[in-house]
């Protein structure tokens, strides 16, 4: 009887990280590189993220980083801000960055939005807003996903 060798099929594991830990990960600014492909809006510029700035929203406790690994490698990343919407007088949370190397298909994204969502509740959020690149893997996604549900249009002006 032949043996069978079946490999190992790693699962993604999503850890709440410090946004210094994504530019930290030796394969940083390849996947920053392609998040900026997917996700830049050339009328603001290039990306280019602002440590520090990342470090006082996570040090005011309004922003919260999550990283999804496959074994040690960082494959994708998501970052969520937790504040009081003015105009309700409630908390939500949006998800400002939520991304995933093109070449995982192990389930990192749902992995992902499951571990912000967790969080947001935790926070006692009422709510979570996803901001989602026009015609990205993301938008799909969350058009064809219930209980999500499409509320506003953003609309950009460069105004240099």
């Amino acid at each position: 009887m032949e043996a069978c060798s079946a490999e190992r099929i790693l699962a993604p594991s999503i850890q709440r990280v410090r946004y210094s830990d994504i530019l930290d990960a030796p394969n940083a600014a390849e996947l920053l590189r392609e998040y900026a492909t997917e996700c830049s809006i050339p009328e603001i510029g290039e990306c280019s993220p602002q440590a520090g700035m990342y470090a006082a929203m996570e040090g005011s406790g309004m922003l919260s980083v999550f990283g999804a690994y496959l074994g040690d490698d960082l494959i994708g990343f998501g970052t969520l801000l937790v504040y009081v919407l003015p105009h309700y007088g409630l908390k939500i949370g949006t998800v400002e960055s939520l991304f995933v190397a093109s070449s995982q298909h192990s389930g990192a994204g749902q992995r992902l939005m499951d571990a912000l969502e967790a969080h947001a509740r935790h926070r006692e959020c009422v709510a979570i807003l996803y901001s989602a690149p026009t015609d990205s893997q993301l938008e799909k996604l969350l058009t064809l996903r219930k209980p999500y549900r499409r509320t506003n249009a953003t609309f950009c002006r460069s105004l240099r």
